[in-house]
């Protein structure tokens, strides 16, 4: 790619599980456009399954389901320097308490619990930040 533009993406998604292929392909489409990353797939499954685990709890927890509820996202890759992916989401949902989470006990079997702890593993910049009637989650992934 011979631009060196950063290249930004907003989405407006219902907060529905069905939709999430769209935030996938957005995020396969634009690390398509960073020239030589070894793996690319372990890459891009890597983000899309953190960008995935963030939404799955704003449905499931800050939405508990209810369909009515929106997603806002902006991707944006820089390719400056050192190139890195950046992903914003937002809802106005129930807020989530971070003071609350406990990191599993990866020597114990649960069914649950293990979003947020892939989420920070899988990506080099987690930020959760509660606002007045407004969630915002900033994921940052640098690809070299």
């Amino acid at each position: 790619m011979t631009s060196r533009h950063p290249e930004l993406v907003r989405l407006d998604l219902p907060a529905r599980y069905t939709y999430l292929h769209l935030l996938s392909d957005c995020i396969g489409d634009m690390l398509r456009l960073v020239d030589g990353v070894s793996d690319y797939e372990t890459l891009c499954y890597n983000v899309q399954l953190a960008a995935h685990e963030v939404c799955t709890n704003i449905i499931g927890h800050a939405y508990q389901n209810d369909e009515r509820g929106r997603i806002e996202v902006a991707l944006r890759l820089d390719f400056g320097g050192s190139p890195r992916l950046t992903i914003e989401l937002g809802d106005t949902g129930r807020a989530f308490d971070p003071d609350g989470y406990t990191a599993p006990n990866l020597d114990e079997v649960r069914v649950h619990g293990y979003g947020l702890f892939l989420i920070k593993h899988l990506m080099d910049t987690v930020a959760y930040t509660p606002q007045a009637g407004r969630n915002h989650w900033l994921l940052t992934k640098n690809i070299f």
